[in-house]
């Protein structure tokens, strides 16, 4: 069946497109006669999505909070295009501007305060939650993702890698990444002097575009190590719990696995690639993999939500021996 056409999805279309030429011409062609229209016609379509987001509200199919976002972006533009005309323009946008940002941290606070009385649900859910009140809940996982992902980078190299892995079954000790951990500082040096000597005649905004995006995939790698170290594969109650550190997480009965075995050996990478078609992977390079075969189908949770029902999932351990006699003697 057909999907059905929605005029959101249309705005926002415009909207990107449209931004990106507001983007490029601020950018490279500050001056253009063109760029005042382009920014007003980007305000309209803003202000067409608050009125439809409003539209949405009173149906009851969005909540109230999620009008703050678009309608500060909209204050906020409407307020650089009237400062040259008044002053008192000026005035209200700072006004609202700040009343908008004050009512935005209290609301965010309070949902985050509501949902951290669940210890038995993870950081980025309870901050997610929190989150939803004021985005889609895609956009909501994937801000609460990441700030638990730097997060866990900062304590880790704050002292936590000194701290003992959780109970389970580990799969950091022997990944690859935990080898080229120590290395991964001496990239920063080395790229700020490759960015300095091959980017030196270009805009300073791309240097330091350059340089933050270095900064950042360095704290990435260190908090996904992190997440993996402390979110080791569990069997409790009865069921059998894998992490991906923040990645990819799923949790099932373990009665419904049906065997668990390591992957064959393939003569070629073609082999290789046809064999794992279909199978959803929770894995740290460098382990030994396993396979798991399902009796019943099961979805991954992902970055951006469940993925699709699967009944063969790939995992690593560092200890594939004593996974493999827990999975066959749960309660030993």
């Amino acid at each position: 069946m057909a999907s059905r056409f929605r005029p959101s999805a249309l705005l926002w279309g415009l909207f990107v497109a449209l931004g990106g030429v507001v983007l490029w011409l601020r950018l490279r062609h500050p001056e253009s006669a063109a760029l005042p229209w382009l920014t007003r016609g980007l305000l309209i379509l803003v202000g067409l999505r608050v009125l439809a987001m409003v539209r949405e509200w009173w149906q009851g199919q969005v909540p109230l909070t999620r009008l703050l976002l678009p309608s500060l972006i909209l204050v906020e533009g409407l307020g650089l295009d009237l400062t040259q005309v008044s002053s008192l323009a000026l005035r209200l946008r700072l006004g609202t501007a700040l009343g908008l940002e004050i009512l935005l941290l209290v609301l965010g606070f309070r949902a985050w305060r509501s949902a951290s009385h669940r210890p038995d649900t993870w950081p980025e859910e309870r901050l997610a939650e929190a989150f939803e009140a004021l985005v889609p809940p895609q956009p909501a996982r994937l801000l609460a993702l990441e700030l638990v992902m730097l997060g866990s980078a900062f304590g880790f190299l704050g002292g936590g890698f000194r701290t003992a892995a959780p109970t389970g079954f580990s799969h950091h000790r022997e990944a690859a990444l935990r080898a080229i951990l120590p290395a991964l500082p001496l990239m920063i040096p080395g790229d700020f002097l490759l960015t300095r000597a091959l980017f030196s005649g270009q805009a300073p905004w791309l240097r330091c575009f350059l340089h933050g995006s270095t900064i950042y995939a360095v704290l990435w790698l260190v908090g996904f190590y992190a997440t993996i170290k402390a979110r080791p594969h569990q069997i409790r109650d009865g069921q059998l719990e894998l992490h991906q550190g923040l990645l990819k997480s799923v949790r099932l009965p373990l009665a419904t696995v049906l065997s668990a075995a390591p992957l064959p050996d393939f003569n070629d990478d073609w082999a290789r690639h046809d064999y794992m078609k279909g199978l959803e992977k929770l894995v740290a390079k460098g382990n030994t993999m396993l396979e798991l075969r399902l009796a019943e189908p099961v979805r991954v949770l992902g970055l951006l939500g469940l993925g699709r029902p699967t009944t063969r999932l790939a995992v690593s351990v560092d200890d594939p021996a004593a996974f493999l006699a827990a999975l066959a003697h749960p309660c030993v």
